[in-house]
């Protein structure tokens, strides 16, 4: 069955307000290309690795409605819809809201806590884990609500670097049981939980370099990773376990603090069944 993504086009995005580093110095640029690449994007996923899109309307009233990877973390037929910190991305709820219902999703929310879905909540592909970040978004209370939800070991996660104020810059679980992180956007107490819960080997500590071009931002299907960009040498570590690497041009998002996975909410999700073993 081909893996389902919701998406949004950037037909009305554009940066209008600040409200994490990336956006500070790019409040009223123009996005003229920011189409073309996303079309480009969309066309990458759908042909090399056999996505299939739900598409959610843009609105000029929420100009950050294309990075969907916020709406919600779904759970087999349920999805967790996010209540954002910032009152500009507050109007995107009801119309995340409503996509997923319209896509099957049953519905609800974290009880008085902000939560801002699959961009801090990542499920492990081969451990019954699930990375939860917060510090910038989402609060520390989502965390443990979710432990409620999810049905597998929540590991929270204390983003310090306000670069990667989402838990998806910085982390990016794979299905080879491998997870990309770029360390220092996390605090100490959280580097030495990854150490613990990733078998050596397993984990790739990227660069900062690496960090700043988004390659955790990555969208992975089956054997296929699309990315914005990454080192030669990140490159060749992911060829060596198996993965086709496609790089696309994304540059016009990083302008409000996005990339690749930022752009798709992964509809076909949840906790991996029981721990695989793996061995480096």
């Amino acid at each position: 069955m081909a893996p389902r993504f919701l998406v949004c086009p950037p037909d009305r995005f554009g940066v209008r307000y600040a409200i994490n580093p990336w956006m500070t110095a790019h409040v009223g640029t123009t996005t003229p290309d920011a189409v073309r690449q996303w079309e480009r994007f969309a066309e990458l996923l759908g042909c090399v690795a056999d996505a299939e899109m739900v598409v959610l309307e843009s609105r000029a009233a929420a100009p950050d409605l294309v990075f969907t990877a916020n709406a919600a973390l779904t759970i087999g037929n349920l999805a967790v819809v996010s209540s954002f910190r910032h009152a500009e991305r507050r109007r995107e709820q009801p119309l995340y809201r409503a996509a997923l219902a319209r896509a099957g999703f049953a519905t609800t929310f974290l009880r008085q806590t902000y939560f801002e879905g699959a961009g801090d909540a990542l499920f492990d592909r081969v451990r019954p884990l699930l990375y939860a970040g917060y510090g910038w978004r989402t609060e520390r209370g989502a965390t443990l609500q979710l432990a409620e939800i999810v049905g597998c070991r929540v590991l929270p996660l204390l983003l310090v670097d306000e670069r990667f104020y989402h838990l998806d810059l910085a982390l990016c679980p794979l299905s080879t049981g491998h997870v990309l992180a770029y360390m220092n956007a996390f605090s100490p107490h959280a580097q030495t939980m990854l150490r613990r819960a990733i078998e050596p080997g397993y984990l790739i500590e990227v660069s900062v370099d690496d960090a700043l071009r988004f390659a955790c931002s990555t969208v992975e299907v089956r054997d296929t990773l699309v990315m914005h960009d990454c080192s030669r040498a990140l490159r060749e570590q992911l060829h060596a376990i198996g993965y086709r690497v496609f790089r696309t041009d994304l540059s016009e998002f990083h302008k409000a603090g996005g990339s690749a996975k930022s752009l798709t909410l992964r509809l076909d999700d949840g906790p991996a069944a029981a721990a695989t073993a793996v061995s480096a």
